[in-house]
This record gives C-alpha cells, structure tokens and sequence, in this order.
C-alpha cells in the first residue's frame, strides 16, 4: 500500500491526502456557515411578538415599490427569517455628499427611494440586543435583508415589544 517513499499505491503521497481532506473540511464548513443547505430559522411562537425596523437609505425606486405587506423577510447571513412585513414607507433618498465650501450635506437622487420596512417577528429584546431563532441582532446593525423577491441592504433601526 504505501511504499518507501510514502506514496499510497505509487502514486499519492500521505501530505497530498491530508491537503485534499484539509480542503474538504474547510468547504464543508463554509457551506454551513453560509447556510446554504440548512434550513431556515424559524420564527417559533416561543419569546415575546416583537416589531423590527429596517431602514435603507438608497434603493432603486422600482425595489422599494416592490415591497408588500405579509411578504417574508429573512435575513440573509445566517439565514434566519424576521417573520413578515407589516408595514413599509417608502421616502426620498438620503444622499450625503460635500458642497463647495466642503460641508455636509443631504441630497436625493431621481429614481432612488429611502425605506423602512417594519416587519413582525418573535424573539427576545433585552438590555444586550435582539434575539431571533438563537442570533443576535443589535439596533445599528447591518444587515442584508431578502423580502419577498427583493434584496435590501441597511439597518435595523428600531425594535420593540409588542
């Protein structure tokens, strides 16, 4: 099986199985952390009903129109779903960018909305964040969020006990 120079079978060194096995291992792991053969985190009815606000921004005017309430929300990281839209204002964008004299200022862009989207969802909120399905969250945070067909790219902005 191994000879003196040891290859397995003449051919395959011991090092060369132990990369290949390395490099199987750090997919794998990849692979779940990114979720993408696990299932969703559920909302389950166990914790408190809470309200969550997600704002961006600047959107596409078309993505933030696309928007419905009872569409499902889910955060896309971990995978974890924020139950449902319950509420959604769309508004001018936010744009920030220096005038001559090198100030500040606020501005919109034609065809960009900002966005808030409040969606309904069980967990906990305490002194140290939000917890959904077992992650944490923290008012700031950002977060890419799928709703519905959509995907938006912002953060939380608010949550609280219903």
């Amino acid at each position: 099986m191994i000879d003196k120079n040891g290859k397995l079978f003449g051919k395959i060194s011991i090092v060369d199985i132990l990369i290949i096995f390395a490099v199987i291992i750090a997919g794998l792991f990849l692979v779940n952390r990114l979720g993408l053969f696990s299932q969703k985190g559920a909302v389950t009815n166990t914790g408190d009903k809470l309200s969550v606000t997600f704002y961006q921004e600047e959107v596409n005017s078309f993505t933030a129109n696309n928007v419905k309430i009872d569409d499902p929300t889910t955060e896309t990281l971990l995978n974890m779903s924020f139950g449902k839209v319950v509420d959604v204002e769309v508004g001018p964008s936010v744009s920030w960018g220096e005038d001559a004299k090198g100030n500040q200022v606020k501005s919109t862009k034609e065809g960009w909305s900002s966005i808030y989207i409040t969606m309904e969802t069980n967990g906990k909120l305490g002194p140290n964040g939000i917890t959904i399905g077992g992650s944490k969250y923290y008012i700031g945070q950002f977060v890419t969020l799928r709703v519905g067909d959509s995907i938006f790219y912002g953060r939380i902005s608010n949550a609280e006990k219903l």
